[in-house]
């Protein structure tokens, strides 16, 4: 996100950003051995979120001094949903019922570095080059559960109940690189275009990260500006562990539009 204008005694500059994500995320995923395609739109996110307790929160938080630069960034969503489902095969009734609990977290934190800034040869306004170090930390979480009914109609009409729950819970850290350009197109106007790589086989094998935002100036809050940004991100991460039916993998690329305000302090 940007910088902020304002600073405190000591040269710090403080910023607090609260946005929503609303993304599209395709790729697949295995759990216990299994493989299943991911393909969920907006909707679906916003329809399965857990309400029942936090649904979800998003924020980033920098603190800056001259060239150096402190950042983290939160993005937390729990969905859950359940079907049902009846059928006949060979006067064998089945009938149950699925539910699923996901939450997933990723939580970043790092460092920026101005290596470079003046004028910028394409478009209008000043134009500094960060460059990027940090980790980001995963976590999720997915439990399934279901209950099926099978009756047999003939010859005695018997009734079997079954139960089945599964559940696990998966952590890792991913290092990353990456590079910043902040142009400020006027006094209240930025662009900031942010790309970073990482995993490297040491937690996934592959990750990486392009987030590109338009921000501008809203008002002033009791001494303190409050900006507005519209932009769009991508993350995509390939992580693995185990094999056979121990075998877990998380292969996919969310995307779609941010929005949210930044408040600087």
């Amino acid at each position: 996100m940007r910088s902020a204008s304002v600073q405190t005694a000591d040269g710090w500059s403080f910023v607090f950003t609260s946005y929503g994500w609303i993304p599209w995320m395709n790729g697949n995923t295995v759990i216990k051995g299994r493989s299943f395609d991911v393909s969920v739109d907006p909707g679906d996110v916003f329809n399965h979120l857990d309400w029942s307790t936090l649904p979800a929160w998003m924020s980033y938080a920098e603190a800056r001094r001259g060239r150096i630069g402190l950042f983290n960034d939160v993005v937390y969503a729990s969905l859950s949903g359940s079907r049902g489902f009846d059928a006949n095969r060979r006067n064998l009734d089945f009938s149950g019922n699925v539910s699923a609990d996901y939450t997933q977290v990723t939580v970043e934190a790092g460092g920026a570095y101005e290596v470079w800034d003046g004028r910028n040869p394409v478009l209008p306004g000043s134009t500094a080059l960060d460059v990027l170090a940090g980790a980001r930390y995963w976590h999720q979480d997915a439990e399934i559960s279901g209950s099926t009914t099978i009756t047999a109609s003939a010859p005695e009409g018997l009734t079997f109940d079954r139960l089945v729950a599964k559940s696990g819970s998966i952590d890792w850290v991913d290092p990353f690189v990456g590079i910043r350009v902040r142009n400020q197109l006027g006094p209240h106007e930025e662009l900031v275009v942010r790309a970073d790589f990482g995993g490297f086989g040491a937690g996934s094998d592959f990750s990486w990260q392009v987030l590109a935002t338009y921000n501008w100036q809203i008002c002033t809050l009791y001494g303190h500006v409050l900006d507005g940004y519209i932009g769009y991100r991508a993350l995509s991460v390939d992580y693995s562990q185990g094999s056979g039916t121990s075998r877990y993998q998380f292969d996919v690329l969310q995307q779609g539009p941010v929005i949210g305000s930044t408040l600087h302090f």
